[in-house]
Parts: structure tokens; C-alpha cells; sequence
């Protein structure tokens, strides 16, 4: 299963490309790879034409993230824009779990300081969101976090968590060996030398290496 999905906050709104395959019957499915901060159409199909490669079958799912919107206005963009999961980072948007997950896939992210503790917990539910997402303190900085120090808390999940922070081919391998999460965040990582556009070489390196994991496995 490949997604593509739209970010959006309340300034502005990007594309954003994920990626993962799952294997008929038995056997142990591709972790998933999300590539968000893409702001182009050309950056969003570039993405998805590497996806394909390395799937064999994929489709399309959208993902709205949220940096503390309030309900009314994440109800609206999630409708207009028909969105299949709802991200929130922020405080005022996790509120709103609780009411939220009621009707709507959430994306939880949870966010860690340098030394790898976490700032915010997860929230208190009787059932399971879809998605936890582990970030840096501030998420879309290119940084990352203390992976020797994290601990993944205990969280009522249906898919698991994705890793995000400062996320490149070099150490997503790593990534994976250290903390073992179900899949990985990556947007500075898969940019180009001017910082805002994607760059083909480093989303085929990336991906290719994530790939490879699932071969050893």
C-alpha cells in the first residue's frame, strides 16, 4: 500500500508522499515510508513514480496535518479535501482526539527532546488510534533525537508508529535497527541543495534502502 496525501497547517498547504507495499498471505510487510514537505506537483509525482517502483501494487490515501487548529477548521478541510487521515501536532489539535477519532483515522504525533524524552504522552483511550508518530521537539526541523535514549511508551495503536527527525538514506537503516518502528517520516532528507524541492536521486537512495531492509527480513 503506497499514500499520497496533502499537508496542510494554517499558512499554507504542501503535498506530501508516503509509501509502504504489503505482501499477499503470509509473510512480513515493507515498513512504511512517508515523504512529506513536498510543494509541487512535479516534486509529488517524481515520489510517486519511485513508489511504484519498489511496490507492486500501491494506492493513493491523504493525510491533513494539523499544527493546533481548532475542530472546526480541521473538520472542514478534512471534508473538502475528502481526507483519508488526520495528523495533529500541537496541543490544541490533540485536544481533540478524544472527539475526533470518533469519525476520522488519526496520525498522533508525539514529540521528544534532544536527550530522546518524550515532551508530550500519549492520550488516554479506551481504543486504538491508527497511527503514532514520534518526531524531534520541533517537527520539520531536519533534526533529530537521541535514538540510544528513546523508549517507545505503550500506546493502543491498530499500525504502529512511524519515526520521523532528521531522517536521511545514510541512517535509515539505523533508524530501523535501533528502534525498530513500523515505518519512517522523512522530508529534509529527501530535499535538494536549495532546501524546498525534492530531489530524485536522494528519494531513490532512500527508498532503496528501506527496500532493503525488507529483503533481509
Amino acid at each position: 500500500m503506497a499514500r499520497l496525501g496533502i499537508k496542510r497547517t494554517r499558512s499554507h498547504s504542501d503535498a506530501i508522499v508516503s509509501s509502504s507495499s504489503s505482501h499477499g498471505g503470509a509473510g512480513k510487510p515493507h515498513p512504511v515510508v512517508k515523504m512529506c514537505g513536498i510543494t509541487s506537483a512535479r516534486d509529488a509525482e517524481m515520489a510517486a513514480k519511485e513508489i511504484s517502483r519498489v511496490a507492486r501494487s500501491y494506492g493513493a490515501e491523504s493525510v491533513g496535518v494539523f499544527v493546533d487548529d481548532d475542530e472546526e477548521t480541521i473538520l472542514r478541510v478534512s471534508d473538502s479535501c475528502d481526507l483519508n487521515f488526520i495528523q495533529l501536532h500541537g496541543d490544541e489539535s490533540r485536544a481533540l482526539v478524544h472527539t475526533l477519532s470518533k469519525n476520522n483515522r488519526i496520525v498522533y504525533v508525539l514529540n521528544a527532546d534532544e536527550d530522546g524524552k518524550l515532551i508530550n504522552s500519549s492520550p488516554v483511550l479506551e481504543y486504538a488510534l491508527d497511527w503514532f508518530l514520534v518526531d524531534s521537539a520541533k517537527g520539520g526541523s531536519g533534526k533529530g533525537f537521541n535514538w540510544q535514549k528513546f523508549q517507545m511508551p505503550l500506546v493502543k495503536s491498530k499500525n504502529g508508529w512511524l519515526l520521523a527527525g532528521g531522517l536521511h538514506a545514510d541512517n535509515v537503516c539505523e533508524a530501523f535497527s535501533s528502534l525498530k518502528p513500523n515505518g519512517v517520516d522523512v522530508s529534509s532528507g529527501i530535499c535538494a541543495p536549495d532546501g524546498i524541492h525534492k530531489d530524485p536521486n536522494r528519494i531513490s537512495s532512500f527508498i532503496s534502502n528501506v527496500k532493503s531492509l525488507s529483503c533481509r527480513s
